[in-house]
């Protein structure tokens, strides 16, 4: 069984992550705060850290920074708020391994802590079919008969939120804030871009339509 240290000072985001990793087969040691990280990682094997970056004692890049340089060398994923580039910019330098965008979506972080821990098959093997087409959300793939689409972070990131809700509607301001860190003109334009090109790689399929529903947002649609 591999054991999971996840820092998080969220006492209630820190249940549902706990919860849900356990019923998935996994050790779960709760750090609250950064005293806590340490006693676990001087006391206990750990296999893979999942840290959130803002705590209300410290800050998770430069924990990361520090335990790195005690020659702490486990896989670490770091959890933010949102997309910031200089964030996950900073994450890589220290040598993480990936990153979740919060709120956590519990199936894509588990398919991303099997893919960190070796578990590439069961990873890999995840596909959620949308029409013909079959997507991946971790190795950003969309499939179409023998053909495979490798799609860029945003636009495997938004086909993910479209994905999930089963042809729900979501709204553009919820998605502009959780990949663009805000509503404003630019990041309007460059969500409009993204669905643009979402319905290109799509356009294979005509049951499969992404819909703009005016003044609310966006829904996947497979009829």
């Amino acid at each position: 069984m591999k054991n999971i240290m996840l820092v998080e000072d969220q006492y209630a985001s820190a249940r549902v992550i706990a919860d849900f990793l356990k019923s998935k087969g996994y050790a779960l040691l709760h750090a609250p705060n950064l005293k806590a990280a340490d006693h676990y990682l001087a006391t206990e094997k750990i296999d893979l850290i999942l840290m959130d970056i803002l705590l209300r004692d410290g800050n998770g890049l430069d924990y990361a920074r520090l335990i790195r340089q005690n020659k702490h060398l486990q896989p670490l994923i770091f959890m933010t708020v949102c997309s910031r580039i200089n964030e996950i910019k900073a994450g890589f330098e220290l040598g993480c391994e990936d990153y979740i965008t919060k709120p956590v979506d519990l199936e894509e972080m588990l398919l991303r802590i099997k893919r960190v821990l070796g578990d590439m098959n069961a990873a890999m093997g995840h596909f959620r079919k949308i029409g013909t087409y079959k997507f991946n959300p971790i190795s950003q793939s969309l499939y179409h008969d023998q053909e495979v689409q490798n799609l860029g972070n945003l636009e495997a990131s938004v086909l993910n939120e479209l994905s999930v809700v089963g042809g729900a509607i979501i709204s553009k301001d919820s998605l502009m804030e959780k990949f663009w860190m805000g509503v404003s003109y630019y990041s309007s334009r460059n969500l409009d871009s993204v669905i643009v090109k979402l319905r290109k790689r799509l356009r294979y399929d005509p049951n499969v339509r992404i819909l703009s529903v005016k003044r609310h947002g966006y829904r996947l649609v497979v009829e």
